[in-house]
């Protein structure tokens, strides 16, 4: 008599995402993103009003702060700077209309997105993903918070 196991209900595909969002970061969307964050850098650094570029770098720099949160308190001094760089660069987009970063914030960006490159090259998408979603959830409770306070 053959031996009949029982076939799974779950797609072969499925599998195939959850180890493949387990491996490291591929190297070619690696350097996609990089490629995109550094030319959001250097259109914030050229005086920009595009919005999205500054909320892409910053979502950037809030992830690997997650993401640096996770790893070691080493990781997370240049992820603050560059958060904080980000945040005077908001106040000059206020007070005259265009972005802009200060010295010492032109330095702490360049910092933060080499330390999240290194986070991303050598994190899984999975870890990446989880690190988006704790930073959106921050992102919302903050706005709350806020928007109780205004109250």
């Amino acid at each position: 008599m053959k031996r009949r196991y029982p076939r799974s209900n779950v797609n072969p595909a499925t599998w195939a995402m959850l180890i493949a969002a387990r491996q490291d970061t591929h190297p070619g969307t690696a350097d996609e993103v990089m490629t995109k964050l550094h030319d959001a850098f250097c259109q914030l650094k050229a005086g920009t009003t595009d919005d999205d570029m500054f909320d892409r770098l910053a979502s950037c720099i809030n992830v690997g702060l997650v993401r640096a949160e996770q790893i070691d308190p080493v990781c997370v001094a240049p992820m603050v700077a560059a958060r904080d760089a980000l945040i005077r660069c908001d106040g000059i987009r206020g007070r005259h209309g265009r972005y802009g970063f200060d010295g010492p914030g032109l330095h702490a960006i360049v910092a933060g997105l080499e330390v999240y490159e290194e986070m991303l090259r050598n994190s899984t998408p999975q870890q990446m993903a989880e690190a988006a979603a704790t930073s959106y959830h921050l992102t919302l409770r903050q706005a709350a918070a806020e928007q109780r306070a205004t109250a």
